[in-house]
Order: C-alpha cells, then sequence, then structure tokens
C-alpha cells in the first residue's frame, strides 16, 4: 500500500478515459476518497483547459487542478496560472510549414480560445470540436494569434501523423518542443514546456514531493510526466516507448485502469 502519496497526475484520452471518451462511472467516489485522505488529482491532457472541465460535470471541476495544452497552460484552485507564451516568429514559422504540407491543418492554441482557418475539412472540424470547448473559425489564424496568448499549435492530419505531420515539423525540434500526441495530432510549444514541467511547478505549489505522487499516461506526450512523478504507469493499452520506459501498467483505459489501480495501490474501497 502506497501510504504516502498527496497527489495523482492523470492523463486523459487513452488512460482515464475510455475509447468512448468516457469517465469511468466511479469517478465521482474516487474523487470523494481521495479529498477525504488530502489527496489532490491533477487532470493532464493535451486539451484545452474548458474542454477538460468539460469531461467533470456535476462539480468535479473546481475540485481538481489541471495542466492543460499538453503542459503549456497551469490552472490551480480555478486560477489560471502559468500560460507559455509563443514568439511571434515561431508561431509564424510552423503555421508556414504546416500550410506547405499536405492534408496537415493547425490550430493555434490561446488562453482564451483556440482558432482555426480550414472549415471545410470534416475531419479537422470532428476532431477539433472533441477537444477544444472553446474554438473559433477565423479567416488567417496568425491574425487571430495577434489578440490571444498562443501557447501551443496543434497539428492535426487524419489517422497518420506519425508518419507525415511529425517528419515536416521535426526541423523546429533544435528550438521548440514538438510532441507527437495523438494519431491525428503533433503538438509544437515552447521548448521548455511538457506535461513533466507543469506537474513540476504544480507540485512545487502544493509543497509535495515528486515521491509523493502517482502518475499515469499512455501516448509519447505523457513521457515527461511519468518521470516527473515518483511513482510512474504506463497504461497496457500506451504507444509501445512506453511500455519500455516504464516498468508499472495502469491497467487498460477500457476496464477503468486508472480507477482500478488507484483503489489498490491506496486500499480504497468505493
Amino acid at each position: 500500500m502506497l501510504d504516502h502519496i498527496q497527489a495523482i497526475a492523470s492523463d486523459f484520452d487513452g488512460t482515464l478515459l475510455d475509447d468512448e471518451k468516457r469517465l469511468p462511472p466511479q469517478f465521482p467516489a474516487l474523487l470523494d476518497a481521495l479529498e477525504q485522505r488530502g489527496i489532490r488529482f491533477i487532470a493532464a491532457s493535451g486539451r484545452q483547459y474548458y474542454n477538460i472541465r468539460a469531461q467533470l460535470p456535476d462539480g468535479m471541476a473546481d475540485r481538481v487542478d489541471y495542466i492543460a495544452e499538453n503542459g503549456a497552460v497551469t490552472v490551480r484552485n480555478n486560477a489560471i496560472g502559468w500560460v507559455a507564451e509563443m514568439p511571434a516568429s515561431d508561431i509564424a514559422a510552423v503555421v508556414r510549414t504546416v500550410r506547405d504540407t499536405d492534408g496537415c491543418y493547425p490550430i493555434l492554441c490561446g488562453a482564451e480560445c483556440a482558432y482555426f482557418e480550414n472549415g471545410d475539412v470534416p475531419e479537422l472540424l470532428h476532431h477539433a470540436s472533441m477537444y477544444y470547448a472553446r474554438l473559433q473559425l477565423v479567416h488567417d489564424v496568425m491574425q487571430a494569434a495577434a489578440n490571444d496568448r498562443i501557447c501551443k499549435i496543434a497539428v492535426f492530419h487524419n489517422h497518420d501523423a506519425e508518419h507525415v505531420s511529425y517528419p515536416a515539423l521535426l526541423p523546429f525540434a533544435d528550438r521548440m518542443q514538438v510532441v507527437l500526441s495523438g494519431d491525428c495530432w503533433v503538438d509544437v510549444m515552447n521548448q521548455s514546456v511538457s506535461k513533466g514541467e507543469a506537474l513540476r511547478q504544480l507540485l512545487g505549489q502544493m509543497q509535495i514531493p515528486p515521491e509523493n505522487c502517482m502518475a499515469f499516461g499512455d501516448y509519447l506526450n505523457d513521457i515527461e510526466l511519468l518521470r516527473a512523478s515518483g511513482h510512474p504507469y504506463a497504461m497496457e493499452n500506451a504507444h509501445p516507448q512506453l511500455l519500455k520506459l516504464f516498468a508499472h501498467t495502469g491497467g487498460h483505459n477500457n476496464r477503468a485502469g486508472v480507477l482500478k489501480t488507484i483503489c489498490h495501490a491506496l486500499d480504497i474501497t468505493l
């Protein structure tokens, strides 16, 4: 039993949520049990902050802290803290490359909203609507960027990001963070940004040592999150690279693996 845990950070898609994007039915009860023990739950996702909140109904959204946009935004006690704003020159360079790569489309993620310019692409609209609660169609994303703090560029390619958009964006990896975050998505951010750095910031603010934190993830954008935690768990359904890096598994996302692992590790009965 892990009786020293003070915080638990979990990715959402492919980790806490099942493949139908549903929370485990017993998650509200788990949140109650964690609060009774003084354990803080941290939602850590590549999703927009406002979108993550929307996944936590019935008052749960106000009871957790957030790592959003793959670490580019942190929220503690319902107040936005860190926003890792990207330089305008970097934004322009990435957008030019994306526009020049067939089948790839940029979404500029700001502190207030996300912006896209390809409203005639049904697959993009479907996926973007899934991950962004505040989403605005604009004529030119670069013009929209001037009125918000852009902290991430999400690049969409329908089902083959690993072999199309990811290689196209790798030349930026010497000065930016280029992360494969899903089958369709590559995220580009400031070099220092990651879910792991964001978790270290939040734990520092809470005065919680890393060894008192559990973390769960399933994809390559979760590597630093797991490394920042004393008790990292890669999901059974995780990308093969994660399963090679981390010894402990957190069960399968379609079988409430995160919830079951936490209950077993902390001796919680729901």
